[in-house]
């Protein structure tokens, strides 16, 4: 997992300092051209990417009785917020308006680096921790919603799908370091 992880970082910021390809703005159009009708439930799934979403689970496991799971969620978490937000000058590319002409905001985007998307770090380690601790329908509900949270922000004009796919090869990094789920 760790290696699937490390590819999916190491490539996606390769890629992304080479050009931009027709592939990854048609990708990146697809979304961030469509209406506006989805503003409010997109903004809502991107608090699931947010670094407060990393106390929000822990807090949930927590009520649950899974205390080394609220603890692996938190570290985990951090860890994606953290990182994500050092590895980002390793690329500096920019975020789709540096990029392309006639970007859809749809958020409030701070900073000039849209490789790697934090949003998309945090909410993959954070599912990608649960899953294991999940039933089948909750496991699909949280690789669900970390997807839907990286689209979401394409959709707001904050990232390019390379800047998702990084953010979610470092989640899947992160979640690769926690302990085996058969001892929680």
């Amino acid at each position: 997992m760790f290696a699937s992880g490390a590819a999916l970082l190491v490539g996606s910021g390769w890629l992304a300092r080479t050009r931009l390809t027709d592939e990854e703005v048609s990708a990146f159009r697809a979304l961030n051209e469509q209406s506006d009708a989805m503003k409010d439930a997109a903004w809502a799934l991107m608090l699931g990417g947010t670094f407060g979403a990393v106390p929000a689970a822990a807090g949930v496991a927590l009520l649950a009785g899974r205390r080394r799971l609220a603890l692996e969620l938190a570290i985990g978490g951090t860890a994606a917020y953290l990182l994500a937000k050092g590895v980002k000058p390793i690329v500096g590319r920019a975020r789709p308006h540096g990029l392309l002409r006639g970007v859809r905001f749809r958020d409030e985007i701070g900073g000039n680096e849209g490789w790697i998307s934090g949003h998309a770090a945090v909410s993959s380690s954070l599912a990608l921790i649960a899953a294991p601790q999940l039933p089948p329908a909750g496991r699909a509900a949280a690789y669900g919603a970390a997807t839907a949270i990286g689209l979401s922000r394409m959709y707001a004009g904050a990232h390019m799908p390379l800047d998702v796919i990084g953010g979610a090869g470092l989640g899947l990094m992160i979640a690769s370091l926690m302990p085996d789920p058969r001892g929680r």
